[in-house]
């Protein structure tokens, strides 16, 4: 399963707050250095290779999202288009020529009125799920298009919380009126079955790729298990007899389901047949996820506190970090804080979270899966951005390419990543192996 995802229709979209930055020197000369160090390097090939690259029109306010082979954009409504947003399809560049190309568009369609897309998924027989929604009518909607040519095959409420070569989950999120959650066919839209959803949170189980188990956490305090393939409960956990009413939410981290109460309790139980495990006290936590061997929760006042998965012991905590980007057996990269608008990134032990490494000021490019390197960027004055692979296990950053009059808003996939330009425009570069 692969994922495009713009954004949780539940988190907020404002930046961390500013942290204390760990203590580093100049950047502005390093960034310089890497930038000659790079262009020399790439210079010095003989003869020298021509770049796959290209630009992609799209005006300001546009949102583009990669999938294998097509490039996605969501351009704001017009008065051309009655307001309504548009999807444009643009092919990856394949050619290496000398100077870069404009990439026109295979095919665009019209979206729904004030609909946000947030998610863009290939799926088989050449189809593309869309889901959208709508904060101010309280509405959302999957639809999938035809990849070769935009045409609709069918539109449904809801948005897609996964799918595979058979099926997708749609989930409604309304405030005002109740809620569903479905199981349909992908090639035909028929519904295999539909549970009226009264819950906090919806997570589920891969297994071989494949979704064999969804976790549901109820308003009312209880947890449940149901089957994907009938919707069915496997497993129900009663509401606690001491405040059955508290917010609760509920994630799966690998085979445990950790389930957070009021915000300052975490409980361990089994996926299979809600077993209790352990439970454990982690202030104004709102989400738990796999740190590799580890469990990560994340206070809403910031830091991560690690913790054991085997007892729930906290191993450390650290109020100084914002984010966990990529975790290994031992290290992990990390972001530390914001400061002066830029990102600071650093190498922390897993076992003690001590810092290992200061890697500086960097901008992350944004990732749909897991990979076990991060990309990031960071300015050369008057070239554009230094690209840089960054590994847990590695000690520096380690630059593989200048991406000339490019200045921020990166993404990548597979070996492609996009920029927006100093002229507005998005640029797409082949990414150097």
């Amino acid at each position: 399963m692969t994922l495009i995802d713009l954004g949780d229709l539940t988190e907020p979209t404002d930046h961390p707050p500013r942290r204390r930055r760990i203590a580093a020197g100049s950047r502005r000369f390093g960034a310089a250095l890497l930038a000659v160090v790079v262009l020399v390097s790439m210079a010095g090939a003989a003869p020298p290779t021509r770049r796959v690259y290209a630009t992609v029109p799209v005006p300001l306010g546009a949102n583009l999202l990669l999938t294998a082979d097509q490039i996605f954009a969501v351009i704001p409504g017009t008065e051309v288009t009655d307001g309504h947003p548009e999807l444009l399809a643009f092919p990856y560049p394949e050619k290496a020529t000398g100077t870069p190309p404009t990439l026109a568009p295979s095919w665009r369609t019209r979206l729904s009125l004030g609909h946000r897309v947030f998610r863009v998924q290939p799926v088989a027989d050449d189809g593309v799920l869309v889901s959208m929604s709508a904060e101010e009518t309280e509405t959302s909607q999957s639809v999938l298009l035809d990849a070769r040519t935009g045409q609709e095959r069918w539109r449904e409420p809801g948005v897609a919380m996964f799918d595979d070569p058979r099926r997708a989950l749609l989930r409604t999120h309304r405030e005002s009126t109740p809620n569903t959650l479905r199981m349909i066919e992908l090639p035909s839209a028929r519904e295999l079955w539909s549970i009226p959803l009264s819950a906090s949170s919806v997570d589920y189980r891969l297994r071989d790729g494949v979704v064999d188990a969804i976790v549901v956490s109820t308003l009312d305090g209880g947890v449940e298990v149901r089957d994907p393939e009938t919707g069915k409960v496997r497993h129900r956990l009663t509401p606690p007899a001491d405040d059955p009413a508290g917010y609760q939410s509920a994630w799966v981290v690998g085979d445990l389901v950790a389930v957070v109460r009021n915000s300052n309790t975490v409980a361990a139980y089994t996926v299979d047949g809600l077993t209790p495990l352990w439970q454990t006290t982690v202030p104004t936590v709102y989400h738990v996820t796999a740190c590799a061997a580890l469990l990560c929760a994340f206070p809403a006042s910031g830091g991560v506190q690690v913790l054991d998965p085997a007892t729930g012991a906290s191993r450390w905590d650290n109020r100084d970090v914002a984010d966990l980007l990529l975790v290994g057996d031992r290290r992990a990269l990390v972001l530390s804080g914001w400061a002066e608008g830029t990102m600071e990134l650093a190498t922390f032990d897993m076992t003690t979270g001590a810092v290992l490494v200061d890697h500086g000021s960097w901008e992350q490019v944004h990732r749909y899966e897991y990979a076990p390197h991060l990309l990031a960027v960071r300015p050369a004055r008057d070239v554009g951005l230094v690209l840089a692979r960054l590994q847990p296990d590695e000690d520096r950053a380690r630059p593989i390419d200048v991406l000339a009059g490019a200045r921020g808003e990166c993404q990548a996939r597979y070996d492609l990543v996009v920029c927006r330009r100093q002229d507005g425009d998005f640029g797409a570069w082949r990414v150097p192996g």
